[in-house]
């Protein structure tokens, strides 16, 4: 016999689409009604779904050995309790016959699960009462502001009590779902009669209660303000036809969308797992840190590192929520430059934080205590300048407060070795390190051995280095490795890209731009009018001739910097006619915003920038550095002119064909031999 006649033989018969489905209808589970001790069988959901395939049709595909046991089981006595009959979990025996059937199958998705959450109206539109039973998970899409009235819930690291002041809440589609889960009650919670009153019935034990309001945050306004992202809080339910277990009717599910809430009841939707390993690990980590702030003694510092999309930006919002809730405050340092988590891209940054952070970077901006402009979106564009950028901006660090440090998703070569100097530089108690998706992407585990032997950029190893300094003070590095497999097997959406996310990013930080409550274009908001002479100016990512650089900070970003007296002065290139000091390599110095360069008057030696920078802090500003970040398309293509937009051009070649279309850029990562 030929090696295809054995495969096929092997094999076996292709089943057809009636046998396929017969199997699918076999798999489907067993549901509960709702007085929670009789069960629909699965033949009698699949018939009301109209799921079950003709008779006739399945006959003719039986074989022999099917049809014999038909036969068989034709021959033997009809059960006890009748027709549709099934065995309950506790021996009791449920039967439905034809007259008992659900008739439709919106009959059938009343009676498949009973929904343990129910919606009570509040003020139509702008509030709803979300009451809880059971211990049950609520995961969501959307934008809520989120009070507990009674009980305790926990969202996205977050405690939720009675009393505390309402969460702002903040679930895109870009990321993964969010769960609001109910906390056991650790001792009975008697409920106020006001409560009693509005829930119109005695709170049971198991009950949890709250109140979800229409949340208006002006960075999530501004930026969902734009046709490319004005959906991205909006979810459309695919499943509002499937029998699935529901939390709550599908008609609660359509009141919460009102303040928008969308209810995930498909199991296929990502949703923010967090498995109990993890989950154990950050307790044992919140744990030591509770101690040291109680007892006064060295604040932790805990460092973030993993390759890309495993989770650090994730984990460390997760982390800050936890600590927050449990201790007050926390410093975070963000030496991640391509997706910075409180200021727009491009800047490594030390934030005070003493608020919970329930949602994406676009939601949460805020002034960093200490700042600094890299001016790149990678690290790899300048190392060495990036290295003494993480150093500045860490001086900041008092050690008050708990730290996280979270790093770049670059973990090979340079990366590996510029994660290094990082780890030189902060000096960690604790390091989460998470294991990547990609075995490619992944760091070798970080033991004690490893830091303390492996060299970085700009440093050689910890062990070297401590023998050049001859500081006998100065321990070897020994942090508690926490290593965490996050093992989530549903991936995110997607469909945005990093470039979306860091423009996302930078319109929040410009919306303390706009005027409540309107939205107004770039060119119908005043300006500033800053003198030539009061500044001096460099372009970090190009090399662009003093003659040329006012073309390129026409209609760009800048970030408004104070540079020092000595820094100035070394770096000093010389000046224009009648213009600006042109610096001739990029300061470490502290930024304090960032504005947009609205035009250049070339007559009476002015420039008009747009910035959000508060009067106080605009008074020591004496330089504007230009770098990766633009103004985002969709800005630029808003404004209220007449012909064409200005600014805005097809007549161009990436190629370099057109004469001046493409910047110069520097090679700033050759690395010189140590010695």
């Amino acid at each position: 016999m030929d090696l295809a006649m054995r495969k096929k033989r092997k094999r076996g018969k292709k089943k057809s689409k009636a046998e396929q489905r017969v199997k699918a209808l076999q798999s489907m589970p067993e549901y509960n009604s709702p007085n929670g001790d009789t069960t629909t069988t699965r033949k009698a959901a699949a018939a009301t779904a109209g799921l079950l395939p003709d008779k006739t049709i399945v006959k003719t595909v039986q074989t022999k050995k099917h049809k014999r046991r038909k036969t068989q089981k034709d021959a033997s006595p009809p059960p006890d309790k009748g027709h549709g009959s099934h065995e309950m979990q506790h021996g009791e025996r449920v039967s439905y016959s034809d007259e008992t059937m659900p008739a439709s199958l919106s009959d059938l998705l009343a009676t498949v699960r009973p929904p343990t959450c129910r919606v009570i109206e509040q003020r139509h539109g702008e509030e709803y009462i979300l009451v809880i039973e059971h211990c049950q998970e609520v995961c969501f899409h959307g934008k809520a502001l989120v009070s507990c009235l009674h009980g305790s819930v926990f969202i996205y690291g977050c405690t939720l009590h009675p009393g505390q002041e309402p969460l702002p809440v903040f679930s895109p589609r870009t990321h993964s779902a969010l769960f609001i889960t109910p906390l056991p009650h650790d001792q009975p919670v008697v409920a106020s009669e006001d409560l009693k009153h509005v829930l119109g019935e005695d709170v049971k034990e198991d009950t949890v209660v709250v109140l979800l309001q229409k949340v208006r945050c002006p960075m999530v306004d501004y930026v969902t303000s734009v046709k490319e992202y004005a959906n991205v809080f909006y979810w459309e339910n695919k499943s509002r036809d499937k029998v699935l277990d529901r939390v709550m009717s599908p008609e609660d599910s359509k009141q919460l969308e009102s303040v928008g809430v969308y209810v995930v009841d498909d199991p296929a939707t990502p949703r923010l797992f967090t498995p109990e390993p993890v989950r154990a690990a950050l307790a044992h980590v919140l744990e030591q840190v509770e101690n040291s702030v109680t007892k006064g003694t060295t604040a932790p510092v805990i460092l973030l590192c993993g390759g890309k999309n495993s989770g650090k930006s994730t984990l460390a919002r997760f982390l800050i929520n936890l600590i927050v809730s449990s201790c007050g405050d926390l410093y975070h340092l963000e030496c991640d430059i391509g997706q910075s988590e409180f200021t727009p891209s491009g800047f490594v940054s030390l934030t005070h934080v003493n608020t919970p952070t329930a949602g994406p970077p676009f939601t949460h901006q805020r002034t960093p205590d200490r700042c600094c402009y890299y001016g790149h979106l990678s690290p790899g564009d300048d190392p060495d300048r990036y290295v003494r950028t993480v150093k500045y901006v860490l001086q900041g660090y008092r050690g008050n407060a708990p730290l996280i440090v979270n790093t770049m998703g670059w973990t090979q070569g340079m990366g590996l070795h510029l994660l290094m100097d990082t780890i030189h530089l902060v000096r960690p108690s604790h390091i989460l390190q998470l294991k990547a998706r990609k075995a490619a992407q992944d760091l070798p585990q970080l033991s004690t051995e490893f830091l303390n032997t492996q060299p970085g950029w700009a440093y050689a190893n910890i062990q070297v280095e401590r023998n050049k300094e001859e500081d006998d003070n100065k321990v070897p590095l020994s942090p508690e490795l926490v290593y965490l497999q996050v093992g989530n097997e549903m991936l995110r959406h997607t469909w945005f890209t990093a470039s979306e996310f860091r423009s996302m990013a930078l319109m929040a930080t410009l919306s303390s731009l706009q005027p409540d409550p309107q939205t107004l274009p770039l060119n119908a908001l005043p300006p500033r009018v800053v003198p030539w002479a009061a500044v001096a100016v460099h372009v970090c990512n190009a090399d662009v001739p003093p003659s040329q650089i006012m073309y390129v900070l026409n209609a760009s970003v800048v970030a408004l910097c104070h540079v020092d007296n000595n820094e100035f002065s070394r770096l000093r290139q010389g000046a224009l006619q009648d213009g600006p000091v042109v610096l001739q390599d990029t300061p470490i110095c502290q930024a304090y915003g960032i504005g947009i360069v609205r035009g250049v008057d070339m007559e009476r030696r002015l420039f008009y920038i747009l910035t959000c920078v508060q009067e106080e802090r605009l008074l020591q500003v004496n330089a504007l550095l230009c770098g990766a970040l633009s103004v985002p398309l969709s800005l630029m293509l808003q404004q209220n002119v007449d012909g064409q937009v200005p600014y805005v051009t097809s007549d161009f070649s990436p190629d370099g064909e057109i004469f001046g279309a493409t910047p110069l850029r520097i090679r700033k990562n050759l690395q010189r031999e140590r010695r």
